[in-house]
């Protein structure tokens, strides 16, 4: 379209964006006179002007058909107004709302105390429940949140979902630390959002193996997952208790110290396949099988099985009794104290 494709605005078709550059052109146009001039139907002309119009990028003039031009910027403030206002009106309305809703917190504080029914431990099952409290539970945090997250990749709208939330944890001078395993460092949607949140302050490492999932705040609640039997989503257990939640803090100081700090740039396991491999060969000496050491390592199972045929070339054996003997002689293992190779890997 030449010199009309710079002042293409989105969403508008080359015949509208024409009759605009026309009308800044001429200053001022009439129907008849743009029709003839610009070789288009009537009818296109009028459904063009019609939604300029609207955007308040035309307006009437004084004289009777007579159309002047807006400039961009006062055309997008009019246009906006109306609208501005509606969300400011439906803010206004949400935040009486949420006050009103929680006025209501301390008669239902006050219920559980007076019934008995306020535990140091809540089991929620509703997934949902459990998603709500997590946010409550970030929007109030103000010193420090740690977050353990055992497997591998981590699930891309998961993240994309935690990344805003996180940011703003960040930006009001939150501390954040995130512990994943070591296969996590392979995806690239978990580079991305690592990259991310490190750039405003947070800390992230990994380390071989991971139990269970945690998230701690302030120091005072822990969400613990809640694995219902079947099909069923998982819950969380919410703690409270403050002698329970230092116990785990203390638990993950631990494992933090002997961690990794991930380096969103590394590609792959840089840095970590010997560890990675090491904690296979742990999990090889319990007797795991090869599926289950790739779950416990978070890993698809064709990556581990490349990894403990790695394994097996290293310490020169053909199967994993030999792997244990040769494991155990070389003190690999000093702290595993059942060795349970077997010939299937059952």
């Amino acid at each position: 379209m030449g010199q009309g494709s710079l002042f293409r605005i989105a969403g508008l078709n080359d015949d509208v964006t024409g009759v605009y550059l026309y009308a800044l052109r001429t200053r001022s146009i009439r129907l008849e006179d743009a029709a003839e001039d610009l070789g288009m139907a009537r009818a296109d002309l009028k459904c063009a002007v019609e939604q300029l119009l609207e955007l308040k990028l035309l307006r009437r003039g004084t004289e009777t058909d007579s159309l002047l031009p807006v400039r961009p910027d006062i055309a997008a403030a009019d246009f906006s107004a109306p609208v501005e206002e509606r969300i400011h009106a439906q803010e206004n309305q949400l935040r009486m709302l949420r006050a009103q809703m929680l006025s209501l917190l301390p008669v239902y504080e006050e219920q559980l105390t007076e019934t008995g029914d306020r535990s140091a431990v809540e089991v929620f099952s509703d997934a949902d429940e459990v998603r709500g409290l997590l946010r409550i539970a970030a929007s109030e945090c103000r010193e420090e949140v740690v977050t353990v997250q055992p497997g591998g990749a981590r699930n891309h709208r998961i993240l994309a979902e935690a990344l805003p939330r996180d940011i703003a944890m960040l930006e009001r001078g939150v501390r954040m630390r995130v512990l994943y395993q070591h296969t996590a460092r392979g995806d690239l949607a978990t580079r991305s959002y690592v990259s991310k949140i490190v750039k405003c302050g947070a800390e992230v490492r990994t380390t071989g193996q991971i139990g269970e999932r945690l998230i701690i705040f302030d120091r005072k609640i822990a969400f613990l997952p809640d694995r219902p039997h079947g099909d069923s989503p998982p819950g969380a257990a919410v703690v409270r208790e403050r002698v329970v939640v230092a116990y785990l803090l203390r638990l993950l100081d631990q494992t933090w110290g002997d961690a990794t700090p991930f380096d969103a740039s590394d590609l792959g396991y840089q840095g970590t396949v010997e560890e990675v491999r090491r904690s296979i060969l742990r999990l090889m000496a319990r007797g795991l099988s090869d599926e289950a050491v790739a779950r416990r390592m978070g890993m698809a199972l064709r990556t581990c099985r490349r990894h403990i045929a790695a394994i097996m070339q290293d310490l020169g054996v053909n199967s994993r009794f030999q792997a244990g003997i040769v494991a155990q002689r070389r003190c690999l293992l000093d702290d595993v104290t059942d060795l349970g190779f077997t010939e299937s890997g059952g």
